[in-house]
């Protein structure tokens, strides 16, 4: 059901005129708005829908409003993204812990969350779901939290941080390169830093989404 398809509906169940300022008034739109959208046809979402029916007291038909539910089901899941979670694996805050176990599970986050440090859109399909250990990026991170990876960004640039393998320990830490060393910084002040040389057994498993902690 589009704005004139609702229109006539109105006027036919409450047995008068009802204007496109009125239907705007109803939705909390301006005039011109109202207009632009009845010469598109642009189909009405479901709160449209209901904000009509609330105002005009009226029950619009089943197929406008099961016509509503599918295009405002349709939106909410454009902004649903489906990413791997490793409930069993954790990346150490502290001092470095073991990957225990790799089982996975398929969790559903708002896509929105998915932002780089540049505000670009990271692919799902790049990212995994990891728990934090120990707490020396508190208050950044809390022991528990979940983070997302980006796998997709494994370049270091200093001052991002970074979830990495090192002499077979997984750590969560900011990164800052030091000539031929890579300085790993904690949050929490009480713990010192650390410096890896680049020739050891060092792997990048990707930079942590900013801003998220879940």
């Amino acid at each position: 059901m589009d704005i004139n398809e609702a229109q006539a509906t109105l006027q036919k169940l409450k047995n008068c005129k009802v204007t496109q300022s009125e239907i705007a008034k109803a939705l909390k739109k301006d005039r011109s708005n109202i207009n632009a959208k009845a010469k598109r046809g642009t189909e009405l979402k479901l709160k449209e829908v209901q904000e009509l029916e609330q105002y005009f007291n009226v029950i619009l038909t089943d197929s406008a409003c099961q016509l509503a539910q599918q295009i405002n089901n349709i939106e909410t899941k454009s902004q649903l993204a489906q990413i791997e979670y490793y409930p069993d694996v954790y990346l150490s805050a502290g001092y470095g812990c073991e990957v225990m176990d790799e089982y996975s599970e398929t969790v559903v986050i708002d896509s929105r969350f998915l932002m780089s440090e540049r505000g670009m859109r990271v692919n799902p399909k790049n990212c995994k779901m990891v728990c934090i250990s120990g707490n020396s990026m508190f208050p950044e991170y809390h022991h528990g939290d979940r983070v997302i990876i980006d796998e997709s960004d494994t370049n270091l640039t200093d001052g991002q941080i970074y979830a990495f393998r090192y002499d077979g320990q997984c750590y969560v830490k900011e990164i800052n390169r030091a000539g031929n060393k890579i300085k790993c910084i904690s949050v929490n002040k009480e713990y010192e830093p650390f410096f890896i040389e680049r020739d050891v057994d060092f792997k990048v498993f990707g930079r942590i989404l900013p801003r998220i902690r879940l």
